[in-house]
């Protein structure tokens, strides 16, 4: 039986590539058992469905209102410069 990691793993993966049988079959006997992992599935499968339609409208996924400024994304990036290398 797979863990729900596991799961999720291969559904993400599943999005990319064909699973093996027997990754198809573990997968397929978890979601039976699993509820919150039958709805991460489901929910995956919505969230491409939604980006491919937003892809195939020609509509920009990320409107240039929504965009950071250089500024913002100066401060994050030095923000986390520090968090991940505190000696520097």
């Amino acid at each position: 039986m797979l863990t729900c990691k596991e799961a999720s793993h291969l559904a993400s993966k599943s999005l990319d590539a064909k699973l093996t049988w027997r990754e198809r079959f573990g997968l397929c006997l978890h979601i039976a058992m699993c509820g919150l992992c039958r709805r991460y599935v489901r929910d995956l499968k919505k969230l491409r469905a939604m980006m491919k339609a937003a892809g195939n409208s020609g509509q920009a996924l990320v409107p240039e209102a929504v965009k950071l400024s250089e500024a913002s994304r100066q401060r994050i990036k030095q923000a986390l410069s520090k968090a991940l290398h505190p000696s520097k």
